[in-house]
């Protein structure tokens, strides 16, 4: 079992609304996977776009002395590409940071004192002064003292994140604008309940979006949501050689249980489809509240 403590049990189970689990006399390996599993629904269940280039080449260090919070920002990392660097104390990121240039630090407030966060940040800002480069800062912590997160800013932080519910769609969509262009944005991907996914198709014809994609709907089916839209309403040129993706994608969501409808194909993509023989495997739909529709039907009818 994961070596944690009471009250990192108690804030793990809290923050997958699982409360009531604590109340439990045992709590067991699977009540743990079930809160992990439930963690990660919520921290991909928000509406983002996705770039081309993600972010696979920022570098990203953590600086936390919770083992449960570190597991937590690997997980979110993940979702856009990163494998970040970790440092459990201060004295550890500080030596980090002067090894190496970053991208972006990402703070733990008390570590375990406030004092060590602020000493933390005061190294990291004089640090890009000194290499003349520009490492975003952002703090994340449970406290809302105003005096402290108010602090923090003075010092140079560039973005706090108090730790609620919330915080890990905030880390993400504020990496995600803070690095990347719109012009890059290759889909949007929406939630639209804990069964259906979206995603609008903004880019297509470029091997690395499909592999983003594959990511994407593969963390989709983990987290529960088995059926799949794509809306290519923008796409009116497709390479029919790339209609092995839409297979991929079919054979995903048979495998899990769920549907795979495609919303608005062009004639190009129509013609993808009969290439690789799926123009009567995968359905259409004018719209996407049609493609609900259709999902709906059949799991009612099942």
């Amino acid at each position: 079992m994961m070596n944690i403590t009471e009250e990192q049990l108690h804030k793990l189970f809290e923050l997958a609304s699982m409360s009531d689990k604590v109340l439990k006399s045992e709590i067991t390996q699977s009540d743990i996977s079930e809160a992990l599993i439930e963690i990660e629904r919520k921290i991909y269940a928000f509406s983002s776009d996705v770039k081309i280039d993600s972010l696979e080449n920022k570098k990203i260090l953590i600086a936390d002395d919770l083992e449960l919070s570190i597991f937590q920002l690997n997980t979110v990392l993940k979702k856009i590409g990163v494998t970040p660097m970790v440092a459990r104390h201060k004295d550890e990121a500080m030596a980090e940071i002067q090894k190496a240039q970053f991208d972006c630090i990402i703070v733990d407030l008390f570590m375990p004192d406030s004092s060590d966060g602020f000493d933390l940040i005061q190294s990291a800002v004089k640090r890009r002064s000194e290499t003349n480069s520009y490492c975003k800062i952002v703090v994340i912590s449970s406290t809302d003292d105003n005096s402290l997160i108010e602090h923090c800013y003075e010092l140079g932080v560039d973005f706090y994140i108090q730790k609620d519910k919330n915080w890990h769609s905030k880390l993400l969509k504020y990496l995600c604008t803070s690095f990347q262009s719109e012009k890059n944005v290759a889909f949007t991907r929406y939630v639209i309940n804990n069964n259906i996914v979206s995603f609008f198709i903004k880019s297509f014809n470029e091997p690395k979006i499909f592999d983003v994609l594959i990511k994407n709907i593969n963390s989709s089916m983990y987290t529960g949501s088995k059926n799949v839209l794509f809306d290519m309403r923008e796409i009116s040129v497709f390479d029919t050689e790339n209609a092995y993706i839409f297979a991929d994608i079919y054979k995903i969501c048979a495998e899990n249980g769920g549907k795979f409808v495609i919303v608005n194909p062009s004639a190009k993509v129509r013609e993808a489809l009969a290439f690789a023989y799926l123009e009567d495997v995968i359905p259409y739909a004018n719209s996407v509240e049609e493609a609900i529709s259709k999902i709906s039907d059949e799991t009612t009818v099942q």
